[in-house]
C-alpha cells in the first residue's frame, strides 16, 4: 500500500513537473503550436504588431494568429491581445519558424528595425513555405526595395514612399490624399476588393465594363491584374479576359449603389493654395527631409524650398531645386517669425515626436495668421485632433496608413502597388488628381461623368468635392448630381494630366480622331505583356523596351505609346525626343488618345523641330517585294537599316525608312535580329547578294535617296553605299556617276533650304 502510494506522488509529480513545464515553455513562447492557415506576425515593433493586429480581427476572433519576437516575455502583455499565441526567438532561426508552423501559414507580416533582418525573415518563410505563403514586409530604404522582391516577397513597402508623396500631394491635389486614406480605412463605406471576371464580362472594353458595374450596382473599377501587372485605368477599348483579375471600389453591403452625401467627409480645410511662396520642411528626420526633395526634384517643381532642421546640411541635394538649409532648433520662434516675412505658402512638418509637431504648426499658425498651409505627421491616436485644433490643415499617421495597405494587399494582390503608383507622380504612372469644374459646366449625374471624361479623356472619375458644402465622396451615387465648381478627382497618366501647361507641338488635325485602336493579333499582345511584367514587377527597363519594340511594329497601339514614354524619360534607352515624338504620333495615328494628349502635353516635345509637314511612313513598291524571296528581303531590309544609321543620327524622316524596311519581315527571328542592332545602334551587316539589273537600279535610288535625306552625305554614308554598291556587282564608273548624283541633290537641297522632296522610298 505504501509502495503504490508513493508509486502514484511520483507520477503526480512527473505529470506537474511536465505541465509546469509545458505552462513555462508557453508562456515563454518555447513551445512548438497545432495551428494551420493562420497569420504570422514577425517584428521586434509592438506599436507595429497592434497596428497589423487591428486590421486582422477576423483571424484574432478565430485565434490564427501567431506572433514571432526576440523577447523574452510576450510582446503584447500590457494590451488586451496578451493571450495571442507567441514563439520567442530569431524570425529567421528555421526551428523557430517550424514551431510556429511557418509552412502552413497563409499570410506574413514582416517588420524589423534592422532590413536585414526582416530581408532573412521574408527569405527564410518563402524557402519553408516553397513560396506559398504571402508575405508582406515593411522596411525603410529605396535601395532594399530590389533585394525583398528578389527574394519572393509579395509586397515590401517604405512608409516614406507613402506618407511623403501624399503630403506634398495634399496641397497640389487638395482632397485626393483624403480619398485614399478613407479607402485603404474603409471607414466610409467603400472598400478595394479583387474579384475574378464573370463568364458574361469576359470579352467586354474596359469602358463597357466602367459604366455597367457603376449603373448597376454603384462599384467603380479602377484597374485590371494580369500576370501580377496591375493596370490602373486601362484605355477605353481595353478588353477584359479570363485570366485576369478586376480591382474596384466596392459600396458596403448597406450602401445601394455608393454614396449619396450621408457618409460625405468634412475637408474644408483644404482650401486652394496660393502660387506665391516657397515650401518650408521643418523636421529632424533626416530621412524624411531627403525624400521630399527627392520627391520634388521628380515631379520637376519650380518652387523655392527652405529647410528649418537641427540636422547638418545633406550632402546630396538634387541640383534642380533651389533649397535653403538653415541649421538650428526646427522649433525656435525666432525662426518660424522670419519665415513670416517671407511667406511661406506649405509647411510640412514631420517630427520624431508629437510634441514638437504640435508646436511647430501652433508657431507657423500664430506667425503667419494662419495663411500658411500646415502639413504634419504624428504617431500617437487620436493626436491629429490636438493638430487641428491648432489650425493644421492636413495631418496623418504614417503606421496607420501603412498597416491597412499590407492587411489589405495580401488578400487583395495588387492593392499596394495600385496606391504607391496613384500617389506618385513617376513619368508613365498613373496618378491621382483633382479638377475644378468651370461655371460654364452642365449640370449632370455621376454616372454621365464618369463616362463621359473617360471616353473623351481617359481620365478615370473616382471621387467628388462638394464646392457647396467642402465634402468629399469617396464613391459617389451615379444619381448624384455634379454642379459647376465642384472638383472631380480623377486617375490619370501623368504626362497627360499636366496638359494644361502643354505645348501643342504639331496639329493633329490631319489625324481622324474618330480612328479607333487597332485590335492587336496574339502574338503581339503577348510581347506587350511580357513588357509590362519586365517593366513593372521587375524594374527591367531595357528588356521591357525590346518587348515593346517587338509589339510595336506589329502595330500594337499600346506598344507604340509606352515607346513614346520611355524615349521621353530615358527609360531603357537614352532620352531622344525625336524618337518619343515618332512613338507617340505613330500610336495617335493608331487610334490612342492617351499619346494624342501626350503630343499635346508635354512641354519638353517643343525642342523637336520639325521642317516639313510629317510625311507617312514610305512604302515600297509591292510588285517589286512581291518577287523578292525571304533572303532577299531581309538583305534590302539591312542595308536600309545599315544607311540610316551610319552616319549616328537618325531623323524623323530617315526612322520612316527604318519602320517601313523592317516591316517587310515575317520571320521574328530576321526582325529581332535587325532590332537588336538598332537598340545597340550596332550596323547590321550586308552579305552579297544577287538582282537583276533593273531592280539594282531602283535599289541603289532608294539607298541614295535615304542617305540624303537629311541634306547631307558625309563619308561613312558614301563608304557604305559604295560598299553595297560593289556586294550587289555594280561597275565602279557606275558606282562613281551615283555618288556624284547624291552629292549634287544634297548641294541643291542646301540650296533651296529644303528637305528632299520625295521622302517615299522609291523600288
Amino acid at each position: 500500500m505504501t509502495a503504490g502510494l508513493i508509486n502514484f506522488s511520483i507520477i503526480v509529480s512527473l505529470v506537474t513537473d511536465k505541465f509546469q513545464q509545458f505552462r513555462s515553455a508557453r508562456d515563454r513562447g518555447f513551445d512548438s503550436l497545432k495551428v494551420k492557415r493562420h497569420v504570422l506576425i514577425c517584428s521586434d515593433d509592438p506599436s507595429w504588431m497592434l497596428e497589423i493586429i487591428s486590421q486582422n480581427q477576423k483571424f484574432v476572433k478565430e485565434n490564427r494568429v501567431v506572433i514571432i519576437s526576440p523577447f523574452d516575455e510576450h510582446p503584447l502583455i500590457a494590451t488586451s491581445y496578451k493571450n495571442l499565441r507567441w514563439v520567442s526567438g530569431d524570425s529567421f532561426d528555421l526551428n523557430v519558424l517550424r514551431k510556429a508552423q511557418a509552412s502552413k501559414a497563409k499570410i506574413a507580416y514582416v517588420f524589423f528595425k534592422d532590413n536585414s533582418y526582416a530581408l532573412m525573415t521574408v527569405l527564410q518563410l518563402e524557402t519553408l513555405s516553397n513560396g506559398k505563403i504571402v508575405t508582406q514586409a515593411q522596411y525603410v530604404g529605396g535601395e532594399f526595395r530590389k533585394y525583398f522582391e528578389d527574394v519572393g516577397c509579395d509586397h515590401a513597402l517604405d512608409p516614406y514612399d507613402l506618407y511623403v508623396p501624399m503630403m506634398l500631394q495634399s496641397f497640389h491635389s487638395q482632397g485626393a490624399p483624403a480619398w485614399i486614406r478613407n479607402v485603404v480605412h474603409r471607414s466610409f463605406g467603400n472598400r478595394i476588393c479583387s474579384r475574378k471576371p464573370q463568364a458574361v464580362h469576359v470579352g467586354k472594353t474596359w469602358i463597357e465594363y466602367v459604366k455597367l458595374m457603376k449603373k448597376q450596382f454603384g462599384i467603380m473599377p479602377l484597374a485590371i491584374v494580369i500576370d501580377e501587372v496591375v493596370l490602373i485605368n486601362p484605355e477605353c477599348l481595353f478588353e477584359i479576359t479570363e485570366n485576369s483579375t478586376l480591382m474596384q471600389l466596392e459600396p458596403a453591403d448597406d450602401r445601394v449603389k455608393g454614396d449619396l452625401e450621408m457618409n460625405a467627409i468634412d475637408i474644408s480645410g483644404m482650401d486652394e493654395i496660393g502660387i506665391d511662396g516657397h515650401i518650408l520642411i521643418s523636421s529632424d528626420n533626416q530621412i524624411f527631409i531627403d525624400r521630399c526633395l527627392n520627391e520634388m526634384s521628380k515631379r520637376k517643381q519650380s518652387e523655392k524650398i527652405v529647410v528649418l532642421s537641427d540636422n547638418p546640411k545633406l550632402e546630396s541635394i538634387p541640383k534642380n531645386l533651389d533649397v535653403n538649409w538653415i541649421e538650428g532648433d526646427s522649433n525656435s520662434e525666432k525662426l518660424f517669425l522670419y519665415e513670416a516675412r517671407t511667406k511661406a505658402k506649405v509647411a510640412l512638418i514631420d517630427h520624431l515626436d508629437d510634441g514638437r509637431n504640435l508646436m511647430s504648426v501652433l508657431r507657423l499658425e500664430q506667425a503667419t495668421d494662419g495663411e500658411v498651409f500646415t502639413i504634419s505627421t504624428y504617431h500617437k491616436e487620436d493626436f491629429d485632433e490636438q493638430l487641428f485644433k491648432v489650425g493644421c490643415d492636413f495631418c496623418l499617421e504614417p503606421e496607420e496608413l501603412i498597416a491597412p495597405i499590407l492587411s489589405q494587399s495580401a488578400l487583395n494582390p495588387g492593392l499596394g502597388t495600385f496606391i504607391e503608383e496613384i500617389i506618385s507622380q513617376e513619368p508613365s504612372t498613373q496618378s491621382l488628381y483633382v479638377r475644378q469644374l468651370s461655371q460654364e459646366w452642365h449640370a449632370e449625374s455621376w454616372f454621365s461623368t464618369i463616362a463621359d471624361l473617360k471616353e473623351k479623356e481617359e481620365k478615370l472619375a473616382v471621387g467628388l468635392i462638394q464646392s457647396q458644402t467642402h465634402k468629399l465622396i469617396v464613391n459617389p451615387h451615379p444619381d448624384l448630381i455634379v454642379n459647376p465648381g465642384d472638383r472631380l478627382i480623377y486617375i490619370a497618366p501623368v504626362l497627360v494630366a499636366t496638359q494644361k501647361n502643354g505645348y501643342e507641338l504639331d496639329p493633329l488635325s490631319e489625324i481622324d480622331s474618330s480612328i479607333k485602336e487597332i485590335k492587336p493579333s496574339p502574338e503581339a499582345e503577348k510581347y506587350f505583356r511580357k513588357g509590362l511584367r519586365l517593366l513593372k514587377s521587375d524594374g527591367d527597363f531595357e528588356d521591357a523596351y525590346r518587348c515593346f519594340h517587338q509589339a510595336a511594329i506589329q502595330n500594337h497601339t499600346r506598344a507604340k505609346y509606352n515607346l513614346g514614354l520611355m524615349n521621353f524619360n530615358g527609360k531603357g534607352v537614352p532620352k531622344n525626343l525625336d524618337e518619343s515624338y515618332h512613338w507617340f504620333r505613330e500610336a495617335a495615328k493608331s487610334g490612342n488618345e492617351n499619346a494624342r494628349k501626350a503630343l499635346k502635353s508635354s512641354r519638353a516635345l517643343k525642342e523637336i523641330k520639325l521642317n516639313a509637314s510629317d510625311e507617312e511612313i514610305p512604302e515600297f513598291n509591292t510588285d517589286l517585294i512581291g518577287k523578292m524571296d525571304e533572303d532577299q528581303l531581309f538583305w534590302f531590309a539591312s542595308a536600309v537599316v545599315a544607311m540610316v544609321m551610319v552616319d549616328e543620327h537618325i531623323d524623323l524622316h530617315e526612322r520612316s525608312f527604318l519602320h517601313s524596311a523592317i516591316r517587310l519581315l515575317e520571320d521574328n527571328k530576321k526582325i529581332q535580329e535587325l532590332e537588336e542592332c538598332i537598340l545597340r545602334w550596332e550596323i547590321p551587316s550586308v552579305e552579297p547578294v544577287v538582282f537583276n539589273v533593273k531592280d539594282m537600279d531602283h535599289i541603289l535610288e532608294s539607298l541614295l535617296n535615304i542617305a540624303t535625306i537629311d541634306r547631307e552625305f558625309d563619308k561613312r554614308e558614301e563608304k557604305l553605299f559604295r560598299k553595297i554598291a560593289n556586294l550587289m556587282g555594280v561597275a565602279e564608273n557606275k558606282i562613281e556617276n551615283l555618288i556624284k548624283i547624291g552629292h549634287k541633290r544634297v548641294e541643291q537641297f542646301r540650296a533651296n533650304q529644303l528637305r528632299a522632296p520625295n521622302v517615299r522610298a522609291r523600288l
